[in-house]
């Protein structure tokens, strides 16, 4: 069997395991109690958590007896398990196939996302056999008090995500929202797709479908979900759009869940508690003793205490760590509440700029130097631009002429780019003349159909190039300028002015996720689900 090394990853919407602000807190909280004390691990495994967007693969049983491998074929076909009802959804009924377009992003999810020991799941057992542990159950958000085995979650995740899909989907066309030119223009997209990455495998379509989801799956089927989940999610996306809240909901959400929103400017020294393994003469790895560990924790301790002491006697923690070349430095201007000691410190109200203290773990000992705490009040930025990419995809960099190659087609972007501002600044020269331009000539395809508008920039969220020039603290509005970033190109620049706070930014996507999701909820809530015989058949 050929590898895969193309992989198609469906949307899917549905939310009910994502968190709110307040049960992350409590979330984090809980897997700490539980020994999971690594904030970077726990929030990328909350992520991995919330993803859906994977999938996974399938091998063939085959038979011994003759009469055995004739059944199997049947069996193998999907024919029996295409009859078979899998879940009824307000009296309506889906097959197995419906459910496996959903069962195989979860699943490979879980399999495949390089967190599975962090889930604690043995993916050489079976998923059936194996009971969500503590921490799996907090990550998942899953409230079942009981016993859960992972194989039971899976199904009745994907169950939810289809439901959801479903309800949401029929919503959209009670609203007159339903299949469009963009969904249909979606499925061939993906068709398209699919079908490349089975022939780069040497499959059929329809094999490789199977392959990927099961062997309930058809194109027919797979077709038809496409353009259901396409649906559904822009419906999804359109119900969140047109939520609204006003600065007082905005103020209110953030004193409530404060911590979430807030971030703190410090500087960190940390020295690694635990010792290094090493190699014996036949190159096997050798892992440090006890007492090698408890030696490196005892000097961890001791280092930071000496380092504490010379800042608090007026010494820069900077200027002190390149005397210790084995310690880790790092200034950190927007760190979130991890929830441990580290956070507690760093975001308790009486904290001044200048104070320091010492944190330490079972890993290692970290200096720390506070200096500010509090939701980021900068304003966020409206940008117009218009792109003109330097294409290099097709160009051969073994080749001795590919500097003067890519050069020459810098240099073709680069006159495209002036030819465009000097246009403009020929013409009205108005923001409503540049909007025009930039629908005409510009190769973004996430703006150019909106007068190549971003709004409510936040730091960080562009290429540096394209930031630099946006919070550049003297731009005015009207502002223009060329810019240059080599993985994307030539940007003209248009400043169309500042917008709201960027905390305000991030309350209010809070609140229209905590509101979708309530009313996703509540949609679920609201249906008669009964699984089928079929439901037997997802493995």
């Amino acid at each position: 069997m050929l590898p895969i090394t193309g992989v198609f990853r469906p949307k899917s919407i549905g939310v009910k395991y994502s968190m709110s602000a307040s049960r992350e807190k409590k979330s984090r909280q809980d897997l700490a109690a539980q020994g999971v004390t690594d904030p970077k691990k726990i929030r990328e495994a909350e992520e991995k958590a919330k993803a859906r967007k994977t999938n996974t693969l399938y091998g063939v049983i085959a038979g011994v007896f003759v009469l055995a491998a004739a059944l199997l074929l049947v069996y193998n076909s999907g024919v029996l398990q295409r009859n078979a009802t899998a879940v009824t959804i307000n009296g309506e009924k889906y097959t197995v196939g419906q459910v496996e377009y959903f069962y195989a992003n979860v699943k490979s999810n879980i399999l495949n996302s390089g967190y599975a020991s962090l889930y604690g799941v043995d993916t050489s057992k079976s998923l059936d056999d194996q009971v969500m542990s503590d921490t799996a159950k907090t990550l998942m958000q899953v409230e079942d008090e009981g016993d859960v085995t992972w194989g039971q979650f899976l199904r009745d995740y994907a169950v939810d995500q289809l439901t959801t899909v479903v309800l949401t989907a029929k919503e959209a066309e009670a609203n007159g929202m339903g299949a469009d030119d963009h969904t249909e223009e979606e499925v061939a997209n993906t068709m398209t797709q699919v079908e490349s990455y089975a022939k780069q495998n040497g499959y059929s379509t329809k094999d490789y479908l199977k392959l990927i989801y099961g062997k309930s799956m058809t194109v027919g089927t797979f077709k038809e979900m496409v353009k259901l989940t396409d649906i559904a999610s822009h419906y999804q996306s359109h119900y969140a759009e047109e939520l609204s809240y006003t600065t007082a909901d905005l103020e209110a959400y953030y004193q409530e869940n404060q911590s979430t929103f807030d971030v703190a400017d410090y500087e960190s020294l940390y020295f690694k508690g635990t010792a290094d393994s090493t190699t014996d003469a036949d190159g096997n790895t050798v892992a440090a003793t006890d007492e090698e560990n408890a030696a490196a924790k005892a000097q961890a301790e001791s280092d930071a205490a000496a380092v504490l002491a010379r800042v608090q006697a007026g010494e820069s923690l900077e200027d002190v760590a390149k005397d210790y070349e084995s310690a880790t430095f790092s200034h950190t201007e927007s760190g979130s509440n991890s929830g441990d000691d580290m956070g507690t410190w760093l975001f308790d109200s009486a904290r001044v700029d200048g104070d320091s203290t010492v944190i330490t773990t079972d890993s290692g000992s970290r200096v720390l130097v506070f200096h500010s705490a509090g939701r980021q009040d900068y304003a966020t930025k409206d940008v117009r631009h218009i792109l003109f990419m330097v294409n290099k995809n097709d160009l051969d960099s073994t080749s001795e002429t590919y500097d003067a190659d890519l050069q020459a087609r810098q240099d073709e972007a680069k006159a495209k780019a002036e030819d465009a501002l000097a246009q403009w600044k020929a013409g009205d020269a108005t923001e409503d003349s540049f909007a025009a331009l930039a629908n005409e000539l510009s190769e973004d395809g996430g703006s150019n159909t909106n007068g190549g508008l971003y709004t409510e920039i936040y730091k960080g969220q562009m290429v540096t190039e394209f930031n630099d020039w946006c919070f550049d603290s003297s731009r005015q509005a009207g502002d223009t300028g060329i810019i240059y970033n080599e993985n994307t190109g030539y940007h003209v620049m248009y400043f169309v002015g500042d917008d709201i706070p960027y905390w305000q930014v991030q309350v209010d996507s809070a609140l229209r996720s905590r509101d979708t999701s309530a009313w996703l909820e509540e949609l679920l809530a609201s249906a008669t689900v009964e699984q089928g015989s079929g439901m037997k058949n997802l493995a």
